[in-house]
């Protein structure tokens, strides 16, 4: 970074610049600097140039993509925010910058995780190719910052009735928070397979440890992509198949159903038993229904 003695942008108002108000060397300097308060400013700059003309920001969005994984959380935020926007306009400009935000992808910082997961999901669904090369950090990702069961105990040494309530409200609001950026996470997996599965299948492996996630939604979503993944590629599912069959004995019903749609798929025949056992015993009677018709398929595709 940048250790001139100057501070660029120190006479700016960050909410009502305009990319006429300064120069392009003023703002690349800003966001280099060594002084966190001026990096600050540089991103507030290019968050002003991105709500009235996202073309403004292009000239920054590698400095921008540099800050994504820095120690300064804050400007890591508004970085990816300001990435964000542009991806709303045009995910393709993202192109190159894609690494910096599947790099944050378990971060300790559930905001950065969140935020990051959320514009991926926005690039993914337009330029799927420019997240396929990071599938497997994402899984990595989603899977290192799997939650605990259930939310930690206040310390007894807090006494004050309040206080305690408010942590537990803080711990409750930080695990919804993981819960949604886990989740955003999973999708943006699952549609990197749906639109590349050719990109995709190397990731097998990686999605099969996801399949015993506690957030029945990671696994389903596991589940998902593996199914995505075996009619184009069954050889590379096939050896995993007994991962898939045994989320038929999922606690919920919505994994089981999804396993049974991935089973399906893959064209697995040897599932024909168990689902046959399904139709007539699961709790739930979408399940059933699905199961027989499955077995049905799978019976005569043999």
């Amino acid at each position: 970074m940048s250790t001139d003695a100057e501070d660029p942008l120190d006479e700016v108002d960050t909410e009502s610049v305009t990319s006429d108000d300064v120069t392009e060397a003023e703002v690349h300097e800003a966001l280099s600097s060594a002084s966190p308060v001026t990096r600050r400013r540089g991103v507030e700059v290019c968050e002003s140039f991105a709500e009235s003309d996202v073309d403004a920001v292009r000239p920054y969005l590698d400095d921008l993509a540099a800050l994504v994984g820095g120690d300064n959380s804050g400007i890591a935020l508004r970085a990816i925010s300001v990435l964000d926007t542009v991806a709303d306009a045009e995910p393709a400009a993202l192109e190159g910058r894609v690494a910096s935000l599947a790099a944050v992808a378990d971060d300790d910082i559930v905001d950065v995780q969140l935020t990051a997961g959320v514009a991926l999901g926005k690039v993914v669904v337009e330029r799927a190719d420019l997240v396929a090369p990071f599938v497997e950090r994402l899984i990595a990702g989603v899977r290192e910052t799997e939650l605990d069961e259930g939310i930690p105990e206040v310390p007894d040494a807090v006494d004050d009735r309040a206080t305690r309530q408010t942590i537990r409200e803080h711990e409750e609001q930080e695990r919804s928070r993981r819960l949604s950026a886990r989740r955003t996470l999973s999708n943006v997996v699952v549609a990197v397979t749906q639109e590349t599965p050719d990109e995709a299948v190397d990731a097998v492996g990686d999605l099969v440890t996801l399949l015993d996630d506690r957030d029945p939604e990671v696994a389903g979503c596991a589940v998902d992509a593996l199914g995505e993944l075996a009619e184009p590629h069954p050889e590379a599912v096939a050896p995993v198949s007994e991962a898939l069959l045994d989320c038929l004995d999922h606690d919920r019903s919505s994994v089981r159903a999804r396993a049974i749609r991935a089973l399906g798929r893959l064209g697995d025949d040897d599932a024909v038993p168990t689902l046959r056992a399904m139709a007539e015993e699961d709790d739930d009677e979408n399940v059933r229904e699905l199961a027989a018709e499955t077995a049905d398929y799978l019976a005569d595709a043999a």
